[in-house]
């Protein structure tokens, strides 16, 4: 009864400089955004925002074997996963729980063509805002930021959508 209930709450996701973990599995990769934020909400978060570059963790799941995703992403190792990454220019708001793009079309990161990475491109920055998506549909996202003293602080967004 208690994995019943527990499958119906949010994933628990834990973000450090060096990797991403959760007490799931990472099926559908993870996407890390780095923001620079134009307004922060009542709630302290950013509200509206540019994404300036993004990178994205795809998960290998290979034909004829059945390794069981990840549920944690090392940063810098090499895994059952890949990166790639781009820059980028999409203004977004945040309404809600929800976000969409300031000029209201639909925009999803561009990775056909673009060269498969083995470790993350990137590394966290203090004082930067970050917004993270990893694949589950419990979860719109996660606002993450180190402030100036090295604390990791994550805001986590819960979709409201019911896994069954």
């Amino acid at each position: 009864m208690y994995r019943f209930l527990t499958s119906l709450q949010p994933p628990k996701i834990e973000i450090t400089e060096n990797h991403i973990s959760t007490n799931r599995e990472f099926i559908n990769g993870v996407t890390i955004e780095k923001i620079s934020v134009d307004s922060i909400g009542r709630n302290g978060l950013p509200a509206k925002y540019t994404v300036d570059y993004w990178t994205s963790c795809n998960i290998d799941h290979p034909k004829g074997r059945s390794p069981e995703p990840p549920d944690k992403i090392v940063f810098n190792e090499k895994g059952n996963y890949w990166w790639i990454e781009k820059e980028s220019d999409i203004q977004y708001v945040h309404k809600g729980l929800w976000r969409e793009t300031v000029d209201g079309k639909k925009r999803l990161p561009f990775s056909i063509g673009l060269e498969r990475l083995p470790t993350c491109p990137m590394e966290f920055e203090r004082e930067q805002w970050y917004f993270i998506t990893v694949g589950d549909p419990q979860v719109t996202g996660i606002f993450f930021i180190i402030d100036k003293n090295g604390n990791k602080n994550q805001y986590f967004m819960s979709s409201g959508v019911s896994p069954i």
